[in-house]
């Protein structure tokens, strides 16, 4: 509910920034809420859509991101568990820098990444951030190739963890992956 009271005051303040022409006014309709001309008129559909659908992902893509990250930690807890032998602490090495991985990309602005960035730290800021980028997908593509690269292990040897094992370290890491970049889509630094 917060949320939703968060993301009303954001429009109300955008909506005293934009020029008159162009003002959009939220209304109640028997569909839910929809976005309107100051005249009534809801002209320019498509804008109003993709004002909609943004607005609709800010609130339900960290719940979307917070339950995917939660179903590629609950595969890997699950294979750990029902393995017949101990696993070792080397095959949950990818899930933990996966994880660390999508905290990483993260923490960057997405305003940063843009040329017309300003930084009040000077014009070195900007590449500072890409390599920061830089660095945490290569962490992130590694995750996958060990991952997976386990899995070809497990699958290979007979006294080592099940395939089962493997299966969900790769599952593990590319849920965690994905969770991170959809968070990485709908949050916003306000």
């Amino acid at each position: 509910m917060a949320k939703a009271s968060l993301a009303s005051s954001r429009l109300e303040k955008s909506r005293e920034d934009t020029p008159k022409k162009n003002r959009r006014k939220r209304r109640q309709g028997s569909r839910g809420d929809c976005f309107v001309d100051e005249e009534g008129v809801g002209g320019g559909g498509e804008v109003a859509a993709m004002e909609n659908l943004a607005l609709l992902w800010g609130i339900i893509g960290p719940g979307v991101a917070g339950a995917v990250f939660g179903a590629g930690w609950w595969f890997w807890v699950d294979a750990v568990v029902c393995s017949s032998v101990q696993v070792s602490f080397l095959h949950y090495l990818p899930g933990i820098f996966a994880s660390l991985a999508a905290l990483m990309f993260n923490a960057v602005n997405k305003d940063e990444i843009g040329y017309d960035y300003y930084s009040p730290y000077g014009d070195d800021s900007e590449w500072r951030v890409k390599l920061w980028l830089f660095v945490a997908y290569v962490v992130s593509f590694v995750c996958l190739a060990g991952s997976v690269g386990m899995l070809v292990q497990d699958a290979l040897t007979d006294k080592g963890p099940s395939v089962w094992t493997g299966v969900a370290g790769v599952l593990q890491c590319v849920l965690v992956l994905i969770s991170g970049l959809i968070y990485w889509t709908c949050h916003s630094e306000d």
